[in-house]
């Protein structure tokens, strides 16, 4: 617009009945997503020298229960990587006890997430398992060439999380434009955390893939995602991320899979 020339107020009148049409939207929308809103737990952690500790961990080294407790890759025959261990006790809902574990091979010299398609759930590249801490963790030396910087979890920062768009029509979420969309995405909401997280929702890569329970057929429930490079340094696939889901109706399965852009 030329300086000195007139404004159409025409034009602001639309621009300002857009933008109210717009706020409309993103009410509505916005109490949609609120109903469907979780709580999310961004896992606070600190680097410790490595220990053999029933502490919720990142990376590092397990808790045991004897000397033939660390899972063995039965491709490549080496220890694998502990990825995440939780305390249950210590967690900030849905609180029990016992530990949370999960290996997973990331052995390049033998191609194992290849070889045994570890980015399916219930891989034998992945071993997910939940244990009993009894006493003092046995203590071994693990055939690995390297083990991951043992990040100890200290504390959780809360955040409200939000399904992801792939999930919308199951839970009748409508939007009614990419407007309102894009508006509520730059607000944080209607789209899950991408980071490391324990609950919440999953943040998928290539569409929803809760995985069915073998026992039941039904639906498994997310419990912790693993973001490439956040407090893991490792690269799930091309930038992906994975997922530990549980199954829903107790019969006490695990499973971990990935996947990628």
């Amino acid at each position: 617009m030329k300086k000195g020339l007139p404004i159409d107020s025409s034009l602001l009148q639309q621009g300002e009945e857009k933008f109210k049409a717009l706020m409309h939207d993103v009410e509505s929308t916005y109490a949609i997503f609120d109903a469907h809103k979780r709580k999310a737990y961004l896992p606070i952690t600190e680097n410790v020298k490595m220990a053999f500790s029933e502490h919720s961990k990142i990376g590092g080294i397990p808790y045991l229960r004897n000397e033939n407790d660390w899972p063995i890759c039965e491709n490549c025959q080496r220890n694998m990587d502990l990825l995440v261990q939780l305390n249950l006790a210590d967690i900030p809902e849905k609180a029990e006890e016992g530990l949370l574990q999960l290996f997973y091979c990331t052995s390049k010299e033998t191609d194992c997430t290849s070889v045994l398609e570890g980015y399916l759930p219930f891989s034998k590249a992945s071993v997910v398992r939940k244990i009993v801490a009894e006493g003092p963790s046995s203590k071994v030396r693990p055939n690995l060439t390297k083990v991951f910087q043992e990040k100890v979890i200290t504390g959780w920062q809360v955040q409200f999380d939000y399904p992801h768009r792939e999930e919308y029509d199951v839970l009748g979420i409508e939007i009614p434009h990419d407007g309102v969309f894009d508006y509520l995405y730059e607000q944080k909401i209607g789209s899950p955390i991408r980071k490391d997280k324990l609950f919440g929702w999953p943040n998928w890569i290539q569409g929803v893939s809760y995985p069915k329970a073998p026992k039941t057929g039904a639906d498994m429930q997310f419990l912790f995602q693993l973001a490439s490079f956040d407090h893991l340094a490792y690269r799930f696939g091309d930038d992906g991320t994975g997922h530990i889901t549980q199954s829903v109706h107790g019969s006490g399965q695990l499973a971990f899979g990935w996947a990628c852009h």
